[in-house]
């Protein structure tokens, strides 16, 4: 059996939640996809792109699964390890939380008005991997461009 930590370098994940943000990005274009699997790969490849950074930084695959899929929790723990993210990065993933958003994505199908539009939660994802590609000093593609 593989171990599940196998691939879990930074590149590797990195490479994994690019893979998860190509994907909604195709789906929200796809008018017979509805709305949950856009925000699930979404938050999927955010959390990825979060794990990327706390990985570089030194955080085990048991750090990293104790925190679950709390977007929340993962955006302080990547500030507390010197991730620089924009203060609306933390407003949303609060307003995430509060709304209990990855969960509702994954089995709800009915939306709220007070819900982030689909537009804005790809940009909340594509915000948190351009904040990863600086930290790490990465190029477009997240391949090492040096020391971080």
């Amino acid at each position: 059996m593989i171990p599940e930590s196998a691939g879990a370098t930074p590149y590797g994940i990195f490479l994994l939640a690019d893979d998860y943000l190509s994907a909604a990005k195709l789906a929200s274009r796809d008018p017979k996809i509805g709305t949950g699997p856009v925000r699930l790969m979404t938050y999927h490849a955010a959390e990825l792109f979060l794990k990327t950074y706390m990985r570089s930084a030194g955080e085990t695959i048991e750090v990293l699964r104790s925190l679950g899929h709390d977007l929340e929790k993962m955006v302080v723990r990547a500030k507390s390890l010197g991730l620089k993210l924009p203060a609306q990065i933390f407003a949303q993933s609060r307003k995430l939380s509060a709304n209990n958003d990855y969960v509702r994505a994954r089995y709800v199908v009915t939306r709220e008005r007070t819900d982030i539009s689909d537009e804005s939660v790809l940009r909340y994802c594509q915000t948190i991997r351009s904040s990863v590609i600086e930290a790490l000093n990465m190029d477009e593609l997240g391949v090492p461009q040096g020391d971080h």
